[in-house]
């Protein structure tokens, strides 16, 4: 999936990071976005997962929870080839009426006919779970395979802030659902949250806490707010040119700079775990040297660390602008 800050090209190096004599059995990734730091450490690890955006909630549960790949012996049908190859009676169609063109709105989110698609999916998904045709994990497994789907058809740049205005190849290829990949030789119990990481790391406890929190001023909340929706799927009041949802209650102070410090010092203080990794990027609101001054007050002596890591932007938002950026990691052995 396409995401603003995944990790997903540097999982060796967070890896790496840690100190070869680092044991324990827990590994915490309380930001967690895509899931896919987690899901690498799912490998080795008993997980703990979090992130204040559902749809990534959706993900975790999916590749996390998921210790075994799902039977649905309750749809006695293949669920995905049925998705793929039907289009049933809708009771509603939210995202075609509100993001696919048509006499409602402009908007050029998804073709006419993958906005359908994504309300067909969407709907049948959720007949299926509350007639108990499929169980929790079927359920957020279904949901996860949509998610991951979307992305690969949406007339965009990545994100949803914006939609391109005219239909890019991408967008006209029609939306088809692939299981996902899962982890299934760890049969531990994962655990995984929906909630703030400033109020869940006072009830937590492991022994490697990663952190990568948002590094700029765009809200995760705007940014993917479609995802939200289709994790969601509870016809919300949208507005403006692009159909927002409400995102208030998913603001990250991470993202101001004025409290982006205080709000990081609060985590590491906090923190019941041994070790912690943190990793930013070096064009982010948190200078390099803050970030120092702060994690030397809580780590043991000499254990401090720190590797710069040459990677390509994400997107280039002027001619100016650099292509290849540094992501920072941090480590410290807290005191």
């Amino acid at each position: 999936m396409r995401f603003i800050g995944s990790k997903i090209s540097l999982l060796k190096e967070i890896e790496s990071i840690l100190p070869t004599y680092v044991k324990g059995q827990t590994f915490c990734d309380i930001f967690s976005g895509t899931a896919c730091v987690a899901r690498y450490f799912k490998q080795k690890y008993k997980i703990i997962s979090n992130d204040l955006l559902y749809f990534s909630y959706v993900l975790q549960k999916a590749y996390l929870c998921n210790n075994e790949r799902p039977t649905f012996m309750g749809l006695e049908l293949n669920p995905l080839d049925f998705l793929n190859n039907n289009m049933g009676n809708l009771s509603s169609a939210f995202f075609y009426e509100n993001y696919s063109p048509n006499k409602h709105n402009e908007r050029m989110f998804f073709t006419n006919e993958n906005a359908l698609k994504i309300d067909f999916i969407r709907q049948t998904i959720e007949e299926w779970y509350i007639q108990n045709n499929i169980n929790q994990n079927e359920y957020f497994y279904l949901l996860a395979c949509l998610i991951e789907a979307v992305p690969f058809v949406s007339n965009t740049t990545g994100t949803y802030g914006a939609y391109l205005k005219i239909w890019d190849k991408r967008a006209l290829k029609t939306l088809t659902l692939n299981p996902i990949e899962l982890t299934t030789t760890n049969t531990s119990k994962h655990f995984v949250f929906n909630r703030d990481a400033k109020e869940l790391i006072r009830e937590i406890s492991g022994d490697i806490l990663y952190l990568d929190p948002p590094y700029n001023s765009r809200q995760y909340g705007a940014n993917y707010h479609i995802l939200e929706t289709i994790a969601k799927y509870d016809n919300p009041q949208i507005k403006g040119k692009v159909g927002i949802r409400e995102y208030r209650e998913l603001k990250s102070k991470f993202c101001n700079s004025k409290k982006a410090l205080s709000e990081l010092e609060y985590i590491v203080k906090e923190a019941n775990f041994k070790h912690i990794v943190l990793s930013y990027n070096d064009e982010g609101i948190m200078s390099m040297l803050d970030i120092e001054n702060l994690l030397r007050q809580y780590a043991k002596f000499e254990s401090y660390k720190m590797k710069r890591i040459p990677y390509k932007r994400y997107k280039r938002t002027s001619k100016k602008a650099k292509s290849h950026i540094n992501e920072l990691l941090f480590y410290i052995e807290k005191r």
